[in-house]
């Protein structure tokens, strides 16, 4: 018995090892060569969901030019002419006839509310243009060689010996200071009005003007307020027929032609009359042109106020379409 001790002591101490390494293998190797899910071995992995079918695709408007961003609700994709009213993807105009009463005579006056897209839709157009010959045409003529939307009669500028500063459609053709009020329209498509002691040429010149027109006066004060001094002589502050323009904001505009010396139809306004209708209006700078027998407007090509007595034109101030620019 005492022989066989030392192998039994040996058996036990293998057979002890034998279970000891298998316990090893389980719990501390096979665990490292598989790692689960938590361990610090394992490579991170980016799940993504599976891909939603597509649906039916919604382009977003493309607008041209900031204007027709801020009057998108003004633009139509097609163009659309009503009786009074003209929509396209770069202007909007719509024309309201006022038949009222002041001082208990006949008014008659006429609105047309412009927006448009880009200052290029805001032309103007004089029949000679060297400016030295007073060529007339009647008014519905002019427009319908203009392409134009919505017309009014200009500032009797090739009639006028001394012009002074003039600018046209971005073309400077004079920049000789005036003692009339001017009216501009900057490239911008702000508008503004000035006395012949408020501003200099060069001044004006530095804002790119886009046109310039001298007739007279301006109406409204820097708060939208009619002025209480008009720089006017003669009858033509008195009651008459009228054309003006006036000015809410860049890209929007308005076009006022007032009937006038027809008791039966339409009296006429005067010049503090004329001034106060453009406040009402909600404009912030508003300018008179020529008027009389020259007061005229047309939609579509079709003179659509009475003039006082027939009176063919020189020059007009339009809203036309003019496509995309470069």
């Amino acid at each position: 018995m005492r022989k066989k001790l030392p192998f039994m002591i040996l058996q036990d101490i293998l057979l002890t090892g034998l279970v000891l390494c298998v316990f090893a293998l389980f719990h501390h190797v096979l665990p490292r060569m598989n790692p689960g899910p938590n361990s610090a071995a394992s490579t991170p992995v980016v799940l993504t969901p599976a891909p939603e079918k597509a649906g039916p695709s919604r382009a977003e408007p493309q607008y041209e030019t900031p204007w027709q961003e801020t009057f998108a609700g003004r633009f139509t994709p097609e163009t659309v002419v009503t009786e009074n009213s003209y929509s396209s993807p770069e202007i909007s105009v719509t024309i309201d006839t006022v038949s009222t009463q002041i001082n208990g005579e006949p008014l008659v006056y006429y609105v047309a509310d412009i927006y448009i897209s880009r200052i290029e839709n805001f032309q103007t157009y004089v029949e000679n243009e060297y400016f030295n010959q007073f060529i007339k045409t009647p008014a519905d003529e002019l427009a319908q060689m203009c392409d134009a939307v919505v017309s009014i009669n200009g500032d009797y500028c090739n009639a006028q010996d001394q012009f002074g500063f003039f600018v046209r459609n971005g073309v400077l053709y004079d920049d000789r200071q005036t003692e009339s009020d001017i009216c501009v329209l900057f490239r911008d498509g702000t508008m503004a009005t000035y006395g012949p002691k408020e501003y200099t040429v060069e001044d004006v010149l530095a804002r790119q003007p886009y046109q310039v027109w001298k007739f007279g006066p301006m109406l409204l004060d820097a708060n939208g307020q009619p002025l209480e001094d008009f720089n006017v002589r003669g009858a033509i502050g008195g009651r008459n027929p009228r054309s003006a323009i006036g000015y809410y904001e860049p890209g929007h505009y308005c076009f006022v032609v007032v009937d006038g010396r027809q008791a039966d139809w339409s009296r006429g306004l005067d010049i503090r009359q004329l001034a106060q209708l453009f406040a009402d209006l909600g404009c912030r700078a508003a300018y008179n042109l020529d008027g009389g027998a020259s007061a005229t407007m047309t939609f579509d090509g079709q003179l659509i106020n009475r003039q006082s007595k027939y009176r063919e034109i020189g020059d007009i101030l339009l809203i036309k379409e003019v496509g995309s620019q470069p």
